[in-house]
């Protein structure tokens, strides 16, 4: 089995990368009632594309919410999930107005999802890749760089994608499982 790169990923620039960290910081703005102003929009962030966007406050997770699929084009998704990962985590308590000029925005761009049986595991490439495992009304997604940030090796991010889903650690074994790139912006 042969994973693909994907050419949206490897298409986007660190400039296109400044352009989402703007468009979510202006989506914040909004929600706080500051002055903001949407920059304009190019094309390829009219494409449908998965995104997740993670607020930090020194240092700590103060959200992370995203769309795994490509269901809304890019831009729209950033400036949703922008506003969503600072207010809607259910782990945290909203981000306040007051806490605005400490958070740290992280965007990830998601590549297209693939496949995998738990028999390749050894195809993921940690730091990369990252996993979304479902087995009926269950699912949990991690991040590429959650792999990195917590030293986990290919089995320990498995089953932690596992446990994130709420089932039992080894569920990678009857679970189907979809790796995807993502393209990091901070």
């Amino acid at each position: 089995m042969e994973i693909e790169k994907d050419s949206f990923l490897e298409s986007l620039t660190e400039d296109d990368g400044k352009l989402l960290m703007d468009i979510a910081l202006n989506a914040l703005k909004k929600h706080f009632g500051l002055e903001y102003k949407f920059p304009a929009i190019p094309e390829k962030f009219k494409t449908n594309a998965g995104v997740f966007v993670t607020i930090n406050e020194e240092k700590n997770l103060r959200g992370c919410i995203g769309y795994i699929f490509s269901i809304k084009p890019l831009a729209e998704a950033v400036k949703e999930m922008a506003v969503a990962a600072a207010t809607e985590d259910p782990r945290f308590r909203p981000v306040t107005l007051s806490e605005f000029n400490k958070i740290e925005i992280e965007i990830t761009v998601l590549g297209k999802l693939q496949r995998i049986n738990y028999t390749d595991i050894d195809k993921i490439d940690l730091g990369v890749h990252g996993i979304y495992v479902k087995n009926g009304f269950y699912s949990g997604v991690l991040l590429p760089q959650v792999a990195i940030e917590y030293g986990f090796n290919k089995q320990q991010f498995l089953e932690e994608t596992c446990r994130k889903a709420g089932m039992k650690r080894d569920c990678y074994l009857t679970s189907e499982i979809y790796i995807f790139e993502g393209r990091v912006f901070k």
